[in-house]
């Protein structure tokens, strides 16, 4: 019985160390596992935050952008709208009796002023004004000759030192300038 039992107390021995050892390797290979799973699930959710963060900033990119073209398409948009709000008042302006303002320019600056100009339009109308003014306070102004604006008139001294815009284009710059603000609230109803 000697042998048989030491060879079956080895088999067995063996056999446990075996166990053991299997034992021992499925609970490392668990922990590993385990391991492999946690690393996985804090690589994905890293993975995941990563590509969260970078569609939201894409995301705001965008929106910052698309913002940024309604507000130029809708101050290009404003823009032609206080053109053509412009181009409508000078028209109107055009189509206006302008001799009681050319009369009231004129008669303003009679004792300073020598000559006037005027657009082709208005000509015979300052012409007439001049002959007026000569004839009831003998002030005499020259008409000079034709400019290029929709009407009033540009007033000399006798050296020509200084010169009086009262042009209907220069004054609606002038208005259209310092009212801007006003004109656009008004129109675009801004606070």
């Amino acid at each position: 019985m000697g042998l048989e039992n030491v060879v079956s107390d080895i088999l067995k021995s063996a056999q446990d160390q075996v166990s053991a050892i299997d034992s021992e390797r499925d609970s490392e290979v668990s922990t590993i596992i385990e391991e492999a799973k946690r690393t996985g699930e804090r690589i994905t959710g890293e993975m995941v935050a990563s590509a969260e963060a970078e569609a939201e900033r894409i995301r705001k990119q965008e929106l910052s952008g698309a913002n940024l073209e309604v507000r130029r398409m809708t101050l290009n948009t404003r823009k032609e709208i206080l053109d053509e709000t412009y181009r409508r008042a000078l028209e109107r302006i055009r189509g206006l009796d302008s001799e009681p303002l050319i009369r009231s320019l004129i008669r303003a600056h009679e004792g300073v002023a020598t000559r006037v100009y005027s657009n082709q339009q208005d000509q015979p109308t300052v012409e007439k004004l001049c002959a007026e003014l000569l004839e009831d306070t003998l002030t005499e102004i020259d008409y000079a000759g034709n400019i290029d604006c929709i009407g009033g008139i540009v007033l000399e001294n006798v050296d020509r030192t200084v010169r009086l815009d009262h042009t209907f284009d220069t004054i609606m710059d002038e208005v259209s300038e310092q009212s801007m603000k006003i004109i656009s609230e008004t129109l675009f109803e801004q606070a």
